[in-house]
């Protein structure tokens, strides 16, 4: 398939875009973040996770509750390895990447959550990845009922009212909406939302190249959505590759729908007007 070969090496990315089971996220995303830090050791942040999960073993067997295994798995992300969030790290790149967030605890919402639900799976607490609309949360189903966490705010545990609240005060969502979108997410989807997320923040910094590389990731993910091939066309020539981006543009506008047609042949024009100075 188109762009295996740039992705060789990242096989829990290559897991996903086959459809395999059983994907490790966590290698997934330090895969993704091994592009903007090439020299990112992947077995290194996995032994930083793995001493986690040994110190917080023997604490959560002696839980007396799922509730309590939650306040102990909130306490040791936050304080002892000072996972947080604020609004300005949301445009920091490193925020985005596993192994910076682990180094600096400065993360997003889905960078953290990622990592509560990786040391909560080892430790046999069921918590799910819950993508409600402008914030990425978990979920625990507890004796006492439904219980989230929002690792952006210091692992601020809420009810299912106090997450509608949350959602809503933040969006534009009705509480019957954000309740709609209070179901887990798989591991695909995650994915696909922290490179949407990488894209649209390379995209602001005019990273072309970045968000080139990333787009790529998102066409092997989605290779059957309009949008992604689009603006794999367009990212292509600001990324200063003339003539895969004059192929990609003119297989885009055999297909295209009549909205884009104008927009990708705006593209195509400069595209062939660049190639022949980049020979």
């Amino acid at each position: 398939m188109l762009f295996f070969e740039q992705f060789s090496r990242d096989t829990q990315f290559l897991r996903l875009v086959k459809r395999e089971p059983d994907v490790d996220l966590v290698v997934a995303a330090l895969e993704i973040a091994r592009d903007i830090h090439p020299d990112l050791d992947i077995r290194a942040v996995q032994g930083k996770l793995q001493k986690a999960v040994a110190r917080l073993t023997h604490p959560i067997t002696c839980a007396g509750s799922d509730f309590d295994e939650l306040k102990l798995l909130v306490c040791f992300m936050t304080e002892e390895l000072g996972l947080h969030g604020e609004s300005g790290y949301l445009d920091d790149i490193d925020a985005h990447c596993l192994n910076r967030v682990l180094e600096t605890g400065r993360g997003i919402p889905i960078s953290l959550s990622l990592l509560y639900l990786h040391v909560a799976s080892e430790l046999g607490i069921p918590l799910e990845p819950i993508g409600t609309p402008g914030r990425f949360l978990t979920r625990l189903q507890t004796e006492a009922g439904v219980l989230y966490v929002d690792a952006f705010d210091q692992g601020r545990i809420l009810d299912e009212p106090e997450c509608l609240d949350l959602i809503c005060s933040t969006t534009r969502y009705s509480p019957a909406d954000v309740r709609r979108c209070l179901r887990p997410l798989d591991d695909r989807s995650i994915i696909v939302r922290m490179l949407q997320n990488l894209k649209n923040l390379f995209g602001r910094q005019e990273c072309w190249i970045d968000a080139w590389r990333v787009q790529s990731r998102l066409s092997l993910l989605l290779p059957g959505s309009w949008r992604e091939r689009r603006d794999h066309a367009v990212l292509t020539l600001r990324a200063g590759r003339y003539g895969e981006a004059v192929e990609l543009l003119r297989k885009g506008l055999s297909v295209c729908p009549d909205e884009d047609r104008h927009y990708l042949e705006g593209h195509l024009s400069q595209a062939l007007r660049l190639l022949p100075e980049s020979n």
